[in-house]
Order: C-alpha cells, then structure tokens, then sequence
C-alpha cells in the first residue's frame, strides 16, 4: 500500500490564514497525510530538516525564488496557492494576465509543480500566459472562506455585536512589520514593482490616508448612539489608529482575533478598495466604499471593492447609507455583487480545503532529502552573516528556541508565531462540528537533529 504524502503548508499570517490552514490540513489529515503548519519566516530553517514531499507556498516571486530553488534542489515538490489570490487589478503587475505572465518571464513558473487558484478568471489567464500545463492549474477557491460556510462558520462569534465595522487597508504605508517607508517600498520591489509605480502609489496612499481617518471620525460623530469599531489591517500598526480616535466616544480600535467574526456581528462594512467587501458579502453583509476619497490609479489597482459595494458620494451620503443600513432601510442587490465575485471566487461553498486537500494528497511522490547545510543557510544560496547565525542556532537549539528569542528581541514577529494550542483548538472545532476524526498537534522535530522546531505537525489522536 502507497505510503501517505508529507505535506508542508506555509502560514504568513497567522491571524489572517491560520483557520483556514489548519483546516486544510484537517482534510490533508483525513486522507492519511502527514501534515505540517510551517511559519513563513521559520520556513527555510525548518523544511530543509523535515524534508517533506510537498510544500504549500503562500506566494511565488523573486523574493522567495532562492527558498524555491532550494526545496526544490532538495527534492520538494512546490505547489503555490497565493494569500493575495483574489483581489487583483485592472492594470499593471497584479493584473491577471500580467502576473501570469510575469512569472513565465522570471523564470518563476517552471519552479512550481502546482499552482491552486481562488476562482476561474486567475486559472484562465494562468492557462493562458504562464506556460503551465492544465493539469498543474487547480481551481478549488481559497480555504480561509470555507468559515463563512457551514458548517465551519459556527466557529464566527465576537464578544459584541450591532456595531459599524470600519476595515482599513493601509499596510503599505502604516506597517506593523517593518521599520520604514523605505523598507516597504523594497518589498514591493522585491515582488517586482517599477520604482516608478510604487513612488505614485505610496503618493496617493498618503494623500487618501488623512481623509479616510477624518471620514470616519465625521461618520461616528454623526450617529454618536451607534458603535463603530476599527479594525486595522493585520499588517498595520494599530497604535496609529488609537492615538488618532482616542477622543471619539463610540470608536474602538480591535486589530484582534479574525475579521470573519467581527463581520459576523457587524451591521455593516465601512472600507476603500478593501478585500473584506468580499468576507461581507460572502457573509450577506452589505459593504460600503468611501468611493468618493478614490483615486484612478488606487481603484485600477485593487477595482473588485468598489464594484462590490454601496458607494456613497459625500459625507452626507455616507452618514445616511450607513443609518440606514443599521436601520434595515437601505436596500442593496446581494445577487448582482455575488456575480461581481463569481469569476474570482470559486463556488464558496464550505469545500475549497477538501478540495485542496484532494490534490495534494493526490500527488506523485519523489524522494525528498533532509540537508543541515540548507538548513544552516536558511533556504539561501548567498545568506547574510545574521541570517547564517540564526541557521546554525536553529541546527544548534532547534528553531523553537531561536524564534522565542527573536520574539524577544523583534515584538512584531510574535505575531507571526503559531502555538500548538492554537492549532490544537482548531483541530478540536473542526472534529466536533463535522462529526469527523479527532487529530492532535504537536511541535515537529527535525529529522536529523531531533530539536524542536518552530512548525506544528499534525497527528493522528
């Protein structure tokens, strides 16, 4: 009898994607897989030592193009389902076609085996521009949505409930996880960005930035009895936004826990070119765009939004949309903006993990080989003098060890940090609600060395 695939899922960021991972790896662990939940920023330090047969990516560009190269040269088979796989642009690099064909002209798409795809018009110009194959191109919608579905979406509460959700969507310009404007830019280029986009987009991010901050604030203090809560983009600094609303009242700052939940509870969704219009609908809830602080240039960037959403033109019209949708009085075609969103996210029906779980378990498997010297370089052909350092600490101690200390040392990459229990709760939700087998997680050990490491591997109870 054939041996079960090794399957290794990268995580970026936890608050946003982990529920949707675990669960994934809940229907990877229901076919007999050996399943592992990967931290994006452990990944070269740990998969090189748990050498699995295939790995998940959260994305492909050039900055990880050396971790891929590496897996591969390891005998990893890459399959890539993106984090951003939805909400893309009329124009420019994240285009369809354009990305498509991006990766083709980098070099990037004959690294991947399997590329998994949010909704059909993303597999069709993929099919058409990437030089892939059809059978590596799956179309299987996008996991982190299943919650929005039963029965996975009786794991949606919110400790209240009636209020107004505001959703900001400024990580490039307020980031939580890196030091400057500058260093933002770079990852931008690294994804390959012209300098000359990225200048004109960053201008008008912050130019809209003040205004959208003055809107909401206008917006609460015109209905000071009704709740408002801001929820700041996981990648944004939250502190921002609790100086600049610490004299409103009725607006409270909550960058915690899922957005699904809070949407959940909602009345409505306040946002600019924001993907959570998605998570709304998708939760019969009505989004509302502030359509009138939009640029050309921000809505060809990220257009699906705005076409999803109540666009109210001025202040005045923003303050009555909003009254009237707590009040039950403004109307909104939830059936006109579902066929928005129909080519990009495929069927939404609570299945999209099962069915990515299918393929991957489904896979030829190689014959992958632990190596301490990727391992000690990170997954990097030329590392750096730190990034060689926390390679040889992480073979020396187990890169559980390491990363606790860089938590320490960097508060902001605690975020990006996965405990067993968290996953152990999911694990237990997700059996419960299904009526399904019980699995149980643990911290994955190295294979050659033994030492804890910072990935969570799932198994059997």
């Amino acid at each position: 009898m054939p041996q079960p695939n090794d399957v290794a899922l990268v995580v970026d960021n936890p608050k946003r994607d982990l529920r949707g991972t675990v669960l994934t790896a809940y229907q990877l662990a229901k076919r007999g897989c050996r399943t592992a939940i990967v931290p994006m920023y452990a990944q070269g330090y740990d998969l090189p030592l748990l050498a699995p047969n295939v790995v998940l990516l959260n994305y492909i560009r050039q900055s990880n193009e050396e971790l891929a190269r590496s897996y591969r040269a390891l005998g990893i088979r890459l399959a890539v389902m993106d984090t951003e796989g939805g909400i893309l642009s009329r124009k420019g690099l994240r285009e369809p076609n354009t990305w498509a064909g991006s990766l083709r002209d980098a070099g990037l798409a004959v690294l991947v085996d399997d590329y998994f795809f949010w909704g059909e018009a993303v597999r069709e110009a993929f099919l058409a521009n990437s030089g892939m194959l059809p059978e590596q191109l799956h179309l299987t919608g996008c996991p982190r949505y299943d919650l929005c579905a039963p029965p996975w979406n009786a794991a949606l509460a919110y400790r209240r409930s009636g209020f107004v959700l505001v959703n900001t969507n400024f990580s490039a310009i307020n980031p939580a996880f890196t030091r400057s404007s500058a260093a933002e830019k770079q990852i931008f280029r690294s994804l390959g960005w012209s300098d000359a986009y990225i200048s004109r987009w960053f201008e008008e991010l912050e130019g809209v930035f003040p205004r959208y901050l003055d809107e909401v604030e206008a917006m609460a203090r015109a209905m000071p009895q009704q709740a408002v809560v801001v929820r700041p983009h996981p990648f944004e600094d939250q502190e921002r936004y609790r100086r600049r609303f610490a004299g409103v009242p009725n607006i409270e700052v909550d960058g915690s826990g899922d957005v699904l939940n809070m949407i959940h509870e909602a009345k409505c969704v306040v946002h600019l070119n924001c993907g959570t219009s998605v998570d709304a609908l998708l939760q019969r809830k009505v989004p509302v765009s502030l359509e009138y602080l939009n640029t050309e240039l921000l809505l060809d960037h990220t257009p699906l939004p705005s076409r999803l959403s109540l666009r109210p033109r001025s202040r005045e019209e923003l303050v009555e949309a909003v009254k009237g949708l707590v009040e039950g009085r403004t109307a909104f075609d939830h059936d006109a903006a579902f066929a928005e969103i129909e080519p990009w996210f495929y069927r939404a029906d609570g299945a999209a993990a099962e069915r990515v779980a299918s393929v991957l378990a489904a896979l030829p498997k190689g014959s992958p080989r632990p190596s301490l010297s990727h391992a000690v370089r990170g997954g990097r052909a030329a590392p750096s003098a730190g990034q060689v350092l926390q390679g040889l600490a992480s073979a020396a101690f187990g890169s559980h060890f390491v990363g606790v200390l860089r938590g320490k040392v960097a508060a902001s990459r605690k975020g990006k940090d996965i405990p067993p229990g968290d996953v152990q709760s999911l694990l237990d939700f997700y059996a419960q609600v299904s009526h399904g087998p019980r699995y149980r997680a643990r911290r994955a050990r190295s294979r050659l060395t033994g030492l804890p490491l910072s990935t969570i591997e799932i198994l059997p109870e």
